[in-house]
């Protein structure tokens, strides 16, 4: 234990004194309060004494009190543990401080400096290191390009990695990345030309092996989120280091936004991917644990350097969420001492409630999935638990969805629930842990107000990778993102093996794949957009989705960071980031 945190414990055990004041105390006590011997409790109060933060007066002989006089302030002795320890362990660190018995009237103080330690910092005086850091409320679980599940985790891997195409988001023009340029002669077709010199972080220049490897990577793992495209792909090969070639069966228009996708980013062919995290982006991955990321810069990235020299990602353990919360808010984002307006994006998530049909129950009658349909009133819950920043959808794009929605009574939910034959089952719906758990209970009070007994189990992300996990289910409510109208976000989540349809019968999974294969074999976007709405208008006929709401979020920094990009998802792209200072 660091001679930090035996001061910590020392002085929370004696709260409510005050700095400088004499405390009465016998050894005992203090090898009771540190869990140590009389030797070891001796050796840590000698040592505090020479740092000056106790004065320590032994009492010579029986009957002759001790005495001990706190000379650093608890704030002060918490923000000396922070600095030293959050980085190296940052889990371990908050867990400690949460074992403190903390008075109420620190916390607010606490929470003030965890603003102050998010945020962009400066190290260093005559070479200045800068670093922006970040904190989470989920574990991290893959870096893997081709598995990532969360949001996030398809942020950073577009930090880590880079793909042969790029979009921009602003003008939805697809743009070369990693390579130069391509050429197609009937979309069956597809050659394309690589950038040279460029480096992986491990040193070696990639070639066209590496772009056949990522491939056959995809088309190999049944949890990639291409694994579909195996349909199509007939084989890729290369034509010298720097020129690749894709065959495919039949015309396929689409590609160009495939390979726009984090999840179609370039490995190495000579890395193991469990083993280490290896890509050609602006960042390499320094540290990677589920509760941690530092990435740095790559000095020799193919275009110009990130301005930040590290970037600092931390998973707020569960418990502490709600105790030392932050975000890059509005209202915080000053942790730069920066007093401009800041620039603020918007992200919408859309939150829906899926039924597993391809697991026996009552969920797989369209009647029953109609009752807790006509259960549900939207708006009715928006009002009732007073939700801010939501409007009531039935679609995954915002410029479809309505404001209002015909209103149904819980008479004709009981009526489609007669139906439906349901005999009172329990059914498990799972939930987003610790997120929207008000509008869960909501549901579920709703659905007991018709007959429906619905148990509440909160998603384990960790599991979220392994198929069998959501077996469990009867019903999901979860949370989509989906940035402005890219094409690509839109159809990944229901490639064949996705997380979606593993939840639906043979039967609706041929469906969706007539939905996807003309929807790829389009070439004109307004047309794949029809397609789209009528790929919608089959989920809600069925009532396979029940759609609520879009949420809106706000993600805000200071108008001082230059540069700024929004990349998928409304998240910052790090690399283009730099400060006025």
């Amino acid at each position: 234990m660091k001679l930090i945190e035996h001061y910590l414990i020392l002085y929370t055990a004696h709260k409510n004194q005050k700095i400088g004041v004499n405390i009465e105390i016998t050894m005992s006590e203090i090898m009771d309060i540190l869990s140590c011997s009389r030797v070891n409790a001796r050796g840590v109060l000698h040592q505090l004494k020479e740092l000056g933060w106790i004065q320590w007066n032994p009492g010579r002989g029986r009957g002759n009190i001790s005495t001990i006089n706190f000379q650093l302030s608890l704030m002060d002795g918490i923000k000396t543990y922070a600095s030293g320890q959050l980085v190296q362990d940052f889990k371990g660190g908050m867990e400690f401080l949460h074992s403190l018995s903390i008075p109420t009237q620190i916390h607010s103080i606490l929470g003030e400096y965890f603003k102050e330690w998010f945020g962009l910092q400066t190290e260093g005086d005559k070479e200045a290191k800068h670093i922006l850091r970040l904190p989470i409320h989920r574990d991290l679980i893959s870096l893997d390009p081709s598995r990532v599940f969360t949001a996030f985790e398809y942020h950073f891997v577009g930090q880590i990695y880079d793909t042969l195409l790029r979009i921009d988001f602003n003008t939805k023009q697809i743009n070369p990345h990693l390579a130069l340029g391509w050429d197609t002669p009937n979309d069956k077709e597809w050659t394309f030309y690589l950038r040279k010199g460029v480096r992986f972080h491990h040193g070696r220049f990639i070639t066209a092996e590496d772009v056949i490897y990522t491939f056959q990577r995809l088309l190999d793992s049944k949890t990639s989120f291409f694994y579909w495209l195996g349909r199509y792909l007939k084989k890729v090969e290369s034509s010298g280091d720097d020129t690749v070639i894709f065959y495919f069966n039949r015309p396929f228009p689409f590609f160009p936004n495939i390979l726009c996708s984090h999840h179609a980013s370039i490995v190495p062919y000579d890395v193991d991917m469990q083993q280490q995290i290896i890509g050609t982006g602006p960042f390499l991955v320094q540290s990677f644990s589920k509760e941690k990321l530092i990435m740095e810069a790559f000095d020799h990235y193919f275009k110009e350097r990130a301005w930040l020299d590290r970037v600092e990602v931390f998973c707020l353990p569960e418990e502490l969420q709600s105790r030392f919360l932050y975000k890059m808010m509005p209202e915080n984002v000053d942790s730069m001492d920066v007093r401009d307006k800041p620039i603020t994006q918007h992200i919408i998530r859309t939150q829906i409630l899926i039924f597993q049909t391809n697991k026996p129950g009552p969920q797989q009658h369209p009647a029953f999935r109609r009752a807790i349909y006509f259960a549900i009133d939207r708006n009715m819950m928006i009002d009732e638990l007073n939700i801010e920043d939501v409007y009531a959808t039935d679609s995954f794009l915002t410029n479809q969805s309505k404001k209002r929605f015909p209103s149904y009574t819980l008479s004709e939910a009981r009526e489609a629930l007669k139906e439906s034959g349901y005999a009172g089952e329990t059914l498990t719906m799972l939930i987003p842990p610790n997120q929207w758990r008000k509008n869960a209970d909501w549901i579920q009070s709703r659905c007991n107000q018709i007959g429906v007994s619905l148990k509440l189990q909160p998603l384990d992300l960790k599991k979220t990778l392994q198929k069998e996990y959501f077996r469990q289910a009867d019903l999901i409510l979860i949370d989509v993102s989906f940035y402005g109208d890219s094409e690509i976000n839109l159809i990944e989540p229901f490639g064949n093996n996705s997380f979606h349809r593993q939840l639906f019968t043979l039967q609706e999974n041929q469906q969706m794949d007539m939905y996807i294969d003309r929807f790829v074999s389009e070439k004109s976007k307004s047309k794949r957009f029809t397609i789209w709405n009528e790929f919608e208008d089959w989920f809600r006929k069925e009532n396979l989705f029940l759609f609520l709401f879009h949420l809106k979020e706000e993600s805000a920094y200071s108008s001082s960071l230059q540069g700024y990009k929004f990349g998928p998802f409304g998240l910052a792209d790090f690399h283009n980031l730099w400060i006025k200072l």
